[in-house]
């Protein structure tokens, strides 16, 4: 704690860019070598996905097995593992447990081979062998993968992590399932002693003037929200809202975050929580980030409670949040949360959720969807405009996202007269649309004039888009190279250099400097060159386009002092002088001593008058 009280946090921004990518969606198209490369391929997987949206078990796996055959000819391993793992999925969600075992070993077999037997992106299969093994009763066989699980999570993370002892946890649960006594007893005295050294650790320092406060072990933070997904009749918040396509809904969402969080993770509810002894609700929110409930509301009941949360807020900001290809409501709803509590934004989160089906597989289906999904979000943006009491209303859609938010903007402005229309937004981002190239530069003409700024992240080692390119025939928006879109009145960004995942359609969320390029944006509003990174690669014709270099800006560090600075301005640099002083750690001293460095470096040219880069 500071003289002044205050307890700053801890910085671990420096993983952000993954929250951020979780938070704002990933398009997940199999990669180009396999998707689109014959008719008979791309009609298994329209048939496959389907037959799994009518509930046709038998069908959609005979379905699938086809896609997985012809997958498996067209020699993409990878996107095979892939397949298996969704294949297998449903087959466990179906019911079908004993089927859907040999989908997650023909996949663990293929990962394995190509990463080796101890790298961590095997967890998440077998994490679900574990799990299915565990449906099955076959006790041995779930703690035989959660063994496995355990030992690369010790020599990734080290011995003390958080997702050691939940992996613990879990197979303590599973021997007292199996009465075997012996083994829950050895891991339960591991546990025992990891505990015990945590307790033996200094407080971690945390801000009391965090927006959102701890208490019980968690916080709860409120994300407003606008769907077009039909209620599915189940009671339970995760599954309050399914795939099917509804009337206009209006309401908000409480997300518990809990004081546990590790900012930049996700702390998931794994399915093996139903098999455990005599934990209750409270438990579990001091665990997991968890969609704790639904409130539906009126349209009237919806603006009284939107205003008066815009009202009382640090911060009369609000944003909005368009997600890509495959995102479930839930899911969308537990990241814009998780987004809002590590940025500590101080105004108030909304989510507009289409119809998405959740799936990997259903990129068709999902198209269909999020193009009937515009006017009825149109219809949402109207009453946010006119009825929230915001000061600047910020919009953010990823991947085909963008293509709900544009139908959008187009049916909302064209109800205005141009008079009308003028800084209605504050910032309107783009980030790698999926949306036809001509398209998207026909549609900035009707958005001129309507935000305070317009953004495109664009990049040429974006995979996933040239996947809908060769599925389309014809470039998308978020491309960059020869194709990438020029116009006046827009800032296209160039995220080419920043390193991405195999699809490279992460780059905006690959590290903190181009996380912190979108915190600035959001938070001031600055132009081009007076961000970090930022330099112009002008066009023999044509409006500039901005090349972002990551390496001056990454690090968690500098966003973490732009964090510091935003909270507490002018006491920025005071309150992280105090805090390092109180330390006593000495990692923790040489993380705030970087903080601190970043901090002098934003504040000198500030105090110049050249605005802070």
């Amino acid at each position: 704690m500071t003289e002044t009280g205050i307890m700053l946090p801890y910085p671990t921004r420096r993983r952000i860019a993954a929250a951020l990518l979780a938070a704002l969606g990933s398009l997940t198209l199999v990669p180009a070598t396999g998707f689109g490369q014959t008719p008979d391929l791309v009609r298994s997987y329209q048939s496959y996905e389907s037959a799994k949206a009518a509930n046709k078990v038998d069908d959609a796996l005979k379905f699938g097995n086809q896609a997985l055959k012809l997958t498996e000819e067209s020699g993409d391993r990878r996107t095979l593992a892939e397949l298996l793992c969704n294949v297998g999925e449903f087959a466990g969600q179906a019911g079908r447990t004993q089927a859907a075992i040999p989908y997650y070993e023909r996949a663990l077999a293929l990962r394995s081979a190509e990463l080796g037997s101890d790298h961590p992106d095997l967890v998440p299969i077998l994490a679900a062998l574990a799990d299915l093994e565990l449906k099955a009763a076959k006790y041995a066989d779930a703690a035989a993968y959660e063994e496995r699980i355990l030992s690369i999570e010790k020599a990734v993370y080290g011995p003390r992590h958080e997702n050691v002892a939940a992996t613990l946890r879990k197979l303590k649960e599973i021997y007292l399932a199996s009465n075997a006594a012996a083994d829950a007893a050895r891991v339960d005295a591991e546990l025992v002693s990891l505990q015990s050294a945590e307790r033996a650790l200094p407080p971690m320092p945390r801000d009391t003037r965090q927006r959102y406060k701890q208490h019980n072990g968690f916080a709860t933070v409120k994300v407003f929200y606008g769907t077009n997904r039909a209620p599915t009749g189940e009671v339970k918040p995760a599954l309050y809202f399914g795939r099917a396509r509804g009337d206009l809904q209006y309401g908000y969402v409480n997300v518990t975050i809990p004081e546990v969080h590790q900012e930049a993770e996700l702390e998931t509810e794994p399915a093996w929580v139903e098999f455990t002894i005599g934990i209750d609700a409270s438990a579990l929110r001091r665990r997991y980030v968890l969609l704790d409930q639904v409130v539906p509301l009126s349209k009237d009941a919806f603006v009284a409670a939107l205003k008066q949360h815009v009202s009382t807020s640090p911060s009369r900001d609000l944003f909005v949040f368009v997600h890509g290809f495959n995102v479930t409501f839930e899911d969308a709803a537990r990241r814009v949360a998780q987004m809002a509590y590590d940025l500590d934004f101080d105004g108030t989160p909304l989510l507009y959720s289409w119809p998405s089906q959740g799936s990997a597989t259903a990129y068709t289906v999902d198209e269909a969807a999020v193009m009937v999904s515009g006017r009825k979000m149109s219809d949402f943006l109207e009453t946010v405009v006119t009825s929230s009491g915001a000061r600047r209303i910020h919009l953010l859609a990823h991947s085909m996202g963008n293509r709900a938010l544009m139908e959008a903007l187009q049916t909302f402005l064209a109800k205005r007269a141009p008079d009308r229309r003028q800084h209605l937004f504050g910032q309107i981002v783009f980030t790698a649309p999926d949306v036809d190239r001509d398209y998207f530069v026909d549609a900035m003409d009707s958005l001129k004039g309507s935000a305070e700024r317009v953004t495109l992240y664009a990049s040429s080692n974006d995979y996933a888009l040239r996947t809908s390119q060769i599925l389309h025939g014809a470039p998308r928006a978020g491309t960059a190279g020869d194709v990438i879109v020029r116009l006046a009145g827009l800032d296209t960004i160039d995220m080419s250099s920043v390193p991405a995942d195999i699809l490279g359609h992460s780059y905006y969320a690959a590290n903190s400097g181009a996380i912190y390029d979108i915190f600035r944006l959001l938070w001031l509003g600055d132009p081009p060159p007076k961000r970090c990174g930022m330099s112009d690669r002008k066009a023999n014709a044509g409006p500039t386009v901005w090349w972002f270099n990551a390496d001056p800006c990454k690090g968690g560090d500098l966003l973490e002092a732009g964090v510091m600075l935003k909270r507490f301005g002018d006491l920025a640099h005071d309150q992280v002088v105090a805090n390092i002083a109180a330390l006593t750690d000495p990692s923790q001293k040489h993380e705030w001593n970087l903080i601190l460095d970043r901090l002098n470096g934003l504040i000198a040219p500030a105090a110049a008058g050249t605005g802070a880069k």
